[in-house]
């Protein structure tokens, strides 16, 4: 037995657990094979349970092993106990009644379509549909390593097969590379970061993940716009304009994303620089893609008259101008940030030399 407690800890514990449950020395005693006055020497006391002895008397008293050698109950270990009775109950319960449900969907649709259409049709629709559902609510639940990459997984070879089929049955054309490519895209421009943060990089490139993620997304979106220009039939216009108008949004993204990871001083710093840039956003994109598409670019605010020929670039003058306040108090609270610094800094290296 442990020594943390007495043999007198020990039988108040095992006489207040016996008289709980409104057993006797003696019951207590026939139920463990054992004399009543071994009992009575417990609970007095005089001397310890045998070792062998332990767990049987702990499954007596309704205990655990570890709370009868310490002489404690341990609430916190019964409701943690408890708790993972209830999710497994839980877990089982969505398990089997989304399992039923989604057996009985396809059995349903199996019959309904083979009796109806004399063949399977639709049915082929619905059986990748249940998968993308499956892959979602119950694969997760099915005790699998990394449940939510298998979810992920299932789920997106679920929606190219349903994406397959429809094209097949129903619509056969050039928009499934541009589906399949979207897909693709929205799964990179997702899970890249976390990707990053999983991957073995070294410690120079950990510094620059948001660099590599926008990078790997830049590219990414080329690629698409790629895809769907030879889906279309027209592989010229990707380098123009496709490449262009994307590069003047990717730039916007870059340049907010750069400034608040980069940019060092106070947050203030940050705050004004990309408040400048998405104010000026409004002007300089519709300036650039009308460069890009050839376009003339006329920007004429009148604030004085708010019509359908005025209301746009009186909007885009309004943020202009917002943005730059924006940035102008931001630099200002930074100036004055910094200022505070040094001059602390200077007091605290005064009063460090006054008392050298």
């Amino acid at each position: 037995m442990h020594t943390e407690i007495t043999k007198r800890d020990l039988g108040r514990f095992v006489t207040e657990r016996r008289r709980a449950l409104g057993l006797t020395q003696r019951e207590l005693a026939t139920r463990l094979h054992v004399t009543e006055s071994a009992v009575s020497k417990w609970e007095r006391g005089l001397s310890y349970p045998d070792i062998t002895m332990v767990q049987a008397l702990a499954a007596e008293l309704g205990v655990t092993g570890q709370e009868l050698i310490s002489a404690s109950e341990d609430h916190e270990g019964r409701a943690a106990e408890r708790d993972a009775r209830v999710y497994r109950g839980w877990r089982a319960s969505i398990l089997w009644s989304t399992a039923i449900a989604y057996a009985a969907t396809i059995l349903t649709c199996f019959i309904v379509n083979l009796s109806v259409s004399h063949t399977l049709s639709w049915f082929w629709i619905v059986l990748p549909a249940v998968g993308i559902a499956f892959s979602l609510t119950t694969l997760p639940l099915l005790g699998v390593p990394r449940p939510g990459w298998w979810a992920l997984g299932g789920a997106t070879v679920s929606l190219l097969v349903l994406l397959l089929v429809v094209w097949a049955q129903s619509a056969p054309g050039a928009w499934l590379g541009i589906a399949v490519a979207a897909v693709l895209l929205g799964l990179l421009l997702v899970f890249t970061p976390i990707l990053l943060s999983l991957a073995p990089i070294g410690a120079g490139l950990r510094r620059h993940r948001t660099v590599l993620a926008l990078a790997i997304d830049t590219v990414a979106l080329a690629l698409f716009l790629g895809v769907v220009a030879v889906a279309i039939g027209e592989p010229a216009r990707w380098l123009d304009p496709m490449l262009p108008l994307a590069g003047i949004g990717a730039a916007l993204v870059w340049a907010v994303a750069l400034a608040i990871r980069y940019v060092p001083g106070p947050a203030a710093l940050r705050i004004s620089i990309v408040a400048a840039i998405l104010g000026a956003a409004g002007v300089g994109v519709d300036w650039a893609v009308a460069r890009v598409l050839g376009q003339p670019w006329d920007f004429a605010p009148d604030l004085r008259t708010w019509s359908d020929d005025t209301i746009d670039a009186n909007i885009k003058l309004l943020v202009l101008i917002g943005g730059i306040l924006i940035a102008v108090i931001g630099v200002f609270v930074a100036a004055i940030g910094a200022a505070g610094k040094r001059r602390d800094s200077a007091l605290a290296s005064r009063a460090e030399a006054g008392i050298d």
